[in-house]
C-alpha cells in the first residue's frame, strides 16, 4: 500500500466508527470544531467512480463540490459556490472503492447545515445527506445562577462609536448603537451589561448575570457596518450543578468555587489571595472590572490524588471589583469569587504636592503665633491705670477705653 493510501486509509478510520455510532438511515451527523477540517462521508457501495459523477450540495441550494468523470471543482470545473472556494478536496485514491467523501478544511460557522451527496446517473438515483454541526471554538460553561463572560474583541480599534449587535439564533440579546445608547433583548432585560470603559480597545464582550438553562445556546456578536460585516461566535453551556459532562460522555468534576483572603490592607494597598482546588488541568486568574487578566504570582501547582490545588497572589492599588476565575479547561466550566477594594490613596510623590502642604502648615504656625502675641499685648494693656495718672507722652502702652464708673457714697 503506498503512503499516501495510508494516510488516507487512517483518515477515514475514524470515519467508520462514526457511521456506526451515528448513522440512523441514510442520515449521518457530523461535529467540528469551528476552524478544524471536517470529513462529510458518503459511500455508494464498492462501485468504481471515477468515471462517474457525484455532486455535493448544501441546503440544496449551493454548489459545494462536483465531480464528473475527473473533472471537478479543483482542477477547473466553474461554479462552485464562493462559500467554498479553495477548501473542499476529495479521495481520488478512494474513487474505485465507492467513496465520494468530501473533506471541508478550516470550518466556519456558517458550514453548518445540511448536505446532500447526489449521483444523478446511478440507477436508481441515490441520495445521501449529512448534517455539519460546526461548534464555536469559543465555550463558556457556568453554573446554573452565576454570571457569565462573553467575549468579543475585535480588534485594538476604539469600537465607541461602532455597532455591534448580540444574539442567540435570531433572538436579541444586547445592541449598542453607534451613538452610545444600548437596549436589551426581552429574555435578557436587566441581566446583560458591556465594558464601557474597554470599547477603546476593541472589547465588545458582555456579561450575562444570574445565567439560566434556557440561556443556553450559541451566540454570535456582529459588526454590521465593519466592511466586510464581521461575526464572532461563542457556545455558552449553563450547567445544572457541578457535576458536568465532557464531549467522551465520561461525567466530570467542575471546577470548584475559588476562596479569596485578604492577608494584608494597608491605606494605599490590598494584597488579595485566591485558593482554588479541583480536578486538574485547572487554571486560576485574577481579573479587574474590566475583565482585564492582571499580573499576579502563583505558587507551584500541587495534585493530591485526582485533585489539583493553585494559589494566587496579587497586590493591588486602586479602587475596584476583583475576580478570581477559575477554569476547568478539559470542560471549560468557569466559575469565580469576587471581592469590592478601597484604597485609601497614597502618599503625594516626593517634589509633586508636599512643598505646597509645608507652606501651608509653616503659615498656619506663623499665624497662631501671631495671634498669641497679639492677645499677650491685649492682656497687657487692660491693668487699671491711676485716676490721677497722665499717660507719657512717649508711652506706646494702647490706650483702653474703659466704662465710666459710678460710686455711691453713703452720708455719715
Amino acid at each position: 500500500m503506498s503512503p499516501q493510501r495510508t494516510s488516507t486509509t487512517m483518515e477515514l478510520l475514524p470515519l467508520v466508527c462514526l457511521c456506526l455510532l451515528s448513522c440512523s438511515g441514510d442520515a449521518v451527523r457530523v461535529v467540528v470544531e469551528e476552524g478544524s477540517d471536517a470529513v462529510l462521508p458518503c459511500l455508494i457501495s464498492t462501485e468504481d467512480l471515477e468515471g462517474n459523477k457525484f455532486d455535493w450540495k448544501k441546503d440544496d441550494q449551493k454548489e459545494v463540490f462536483m465531480y464528473d468523470a475527473g473533472i471537478h471543482h479543483n482542477n477547473g470545473r466553474p461554479g462552485q459556490d464562493e462559500q467554498f472556494k479553495g477548501r473542499v478536496s476529495h479521495f481520488q485514491d478512494q474513487l474505485m472503492n465507492g467513496n465520494a467523501s468530501i473533506k471541508i478544511t478550516r470550518t466556519k460557522m456558517a458550514d453548518s447545515g445540511t448536505y446532500s451527496c447526489d449521483f444523478p446517473r446511478h440507477q436508481p438515483r441515490q441520495t445521501f445527506n449529512i448534517e455539519l454541526v460546526v461548534d464555536p471554538r469559543i465555550k463558556v460553561v457556568v453554573k446554573e445562577d452565576s454570571d457569565a463572560v462573553l467575549p468579543c474583541l475585535i480588534s485594538n480599534n476604539d469600537i465607541s462609536g461602532q455597532v455591534f449587535d448580540w444574539k442567540k439564533g435570531g433572538q436579541d440579546v444586547f445592541i449598542h448603537y453607534s451613538d452610545g445608547r444600548t437596549t436589551q433583548g426581552p429574555d435578557f432585560t436587566g441581566r446583560v451589561s458591556h465594558f464601557q470603559h474597554q470599547l477603546q480597545n476593541g472589547n465588545a464582550s458582555i456579561k450575562i448575570r444570574k445565567t439560566k438553562m434556557a440561556d443556553s445556546g450559541i451566540y454570535s456578536c456582529i459588526f454590521p457596518d465593519l466592511r466586510p460585516s464581521q461575526t464572532f461566535y461563542i457556545k455558552l453551556d449553563v450547567a445544572f450543578d457541578q457535576v458536568l459532562r465532557d464531549r467522551t460522555g465520561e461525567v466530570s468534576g467542575a471546577a470548584p468555587e475559588p476562596t479569596i483572603h485578604r492577608p494584608r490592607d494597608t491605606k494605599d494597598s490590598s494584597l488579595l489571595q485566591c485558593e482554588a482546588h479541583g480536578v486538574p488541568p485547572l487554571k486560576v486568574e485574577w481579573k479587574d472590572s474590566d475583565n482585564n487578566t492582571l499580573k499576579s504570582e502563583s505558587t507551584p501547582e500541587s495534585e493530591k490524588g485526582d485533585r489539583s490545588s493553585i494559589t494566587l497572589n496579587i497586590t493591588v492599588t486602586k479602587t475596584d471589583n476583583y475576580r478570581c476565575v477559575a477554569t476547568q479547561k478539559k470542560i471549560s466550566h468557569q466559575i469565580f469569587a469576587e471581592t469590592s477594594v478601597y484604597i485609601q490613596g497614597a502618599a503625594p510623590e516626593p517634589g509633586s504636592n508636599g512643598w505646597f502642604t509645608g507652606f501651608v502648615v509653616v503659615g498656619a504656625v506663623l499665624g497662631l503665633v501671631f495671634i498669641v502675641l497679639i492677645v499677650k499685648k491685649c492682656r497687657k494693656g487692660s491693668t487699671p491705670v491711676a485716676a490721677n495718672r497722665q499717660p507719657d507722652a512717649d508711652d506706646d502702652t494702647p490706650m483702653i477705653e474703659t466704662e465710666p464708673v459710678l460710686v455711691l457714697h453713703h452720708a455719715g
